[in-house]
């Protein structure tokens, strides 16, 4: 069975949604929503919604502690050997997760993904990521190298994880350590673990179905505002240092990765941005591209 776990903070107006979404998963047995230490009405709606609805479990941060350590109490609790993450402003598409997890199980899968649509005011509409194969395929792909080259086209709510592949390591200690090395809070925590989950050479599958649905916002973490703080650069740039090494990677896929990581820099509009410490990790991943790319030319 499947345990679903939906972190949330102030998003009493989506949560509903997300939840209902969930409940309809007919493997879904446990729905964990973990209160980020919302002001808002969380509270009362979820306790509202949990007498018709035995499945969930709640449970609320005493203070707030960002999505990633929200998401990891959150798999604390679950009970099941597989789960899948819902951000509480988006939702599933039922049906089609239920045949993701039948494709993740059948086939053995550490991680099993989809695609995303994306809803907008005037509808909901396709979404077609570059990173996106064109059909189902099932661990035939150097997925650390795409992830790199493509950003992260495995949507955190649209992948079921094979919860025993990684609970040894990845908890509270893990992620404490990854904010230390990057100087504050982490926000990309998914986009992280599937790039150690590829490193680390996991089972993943892609099946070619849409399976959840991103709702965007103006304060999505993945929206304008993530660009122009210079947080999407800079975390790019510091998982490309973390993960790079012992990998063959061709000065043509270096390229691509350089070419990527450096747009989401001309996004940033922060006046005081080079002054920050963060910057370091930028300033590294550079280093690295260029003596990467050298030493390739000389081994050639």
């Amino acid at each position: 069975m499947l345990s679903v776990v939906i972190p949330s903070y102030n998003d009493a107006k989506n949560i509903t949604l997300a939840i209902a979404s969930a409940n309809q998963i007919k493997y879904a047995n446990e729905i964990i929503i973990v209160d980020d230490c919302s002001s808002d009405n969380t509270k009362s709606i979820i306790m509202d919604i949990k007498v018709n609805c035995k499945k969930i479990k709640y449970y609320r941060n005493s203070v707030n502690q960002g999505s990633g350590l929200t998401f990891l109490k959150g798999l604390e609790k679950i009970k099941n050997s597989h789960v899948i993450m819902l951000n509480s402003d988006d939702f599933f598409i039922p049906k089609a997760i239920e045949k993701l997890f039948e494709f993740t199980i059948k086939n053995g899968l550490d991680l099993g993904y989809g695609k995303m649509s994306i809803k907008k005011n005037n509808g909901i509409h396709k979404y077609v990521h570059p990173g996106y194969k064109n059909k189902t395929y099932i661990d035939n792909r150097n997925e650390l190298l795409d992830l790199l080259i493509f950003d992260m086209y495995i949507p955190s709510f649209g992948a079921i994880i094979n919860y025993n592949k990684i609970k040894k390591f990845y908890n509270k200690k893990y992620y404490e350590i990854l904010n230390y090395n990057f100087g504050k809070s982490f926000k990309a925590h998914d986009y992280d673990l599937f790039l150690n989950l590829a490193k680390k050479k996991k089972k993943i599958g892609f099946l070619n179905e849409t399976v959840c649905v991103w709702c965007e916002s103006e304060n999505s973490q993945s929206g304008l505002k993530y660009f122009e703080s210079g947080d999407a650069c800079i975390e790019s740039a510091f998982l490309f240092n973390k993960y790079f090494r012992n990998e063959d990677f061709s000065n043509e896929s270096l390229s691509l990765i350089e070419l990527r990581i450096k747009g989401k820099y001309n996004h940033v509009k922060k006046a005081s941005f080079k002054s920050e410490d963060l910057y370091k990790h930028y300033k590294n991943f550079l280093s690295n591209i260029k003596n990467l790319k050298k030493f390739n030319s000389i081994e050639k």
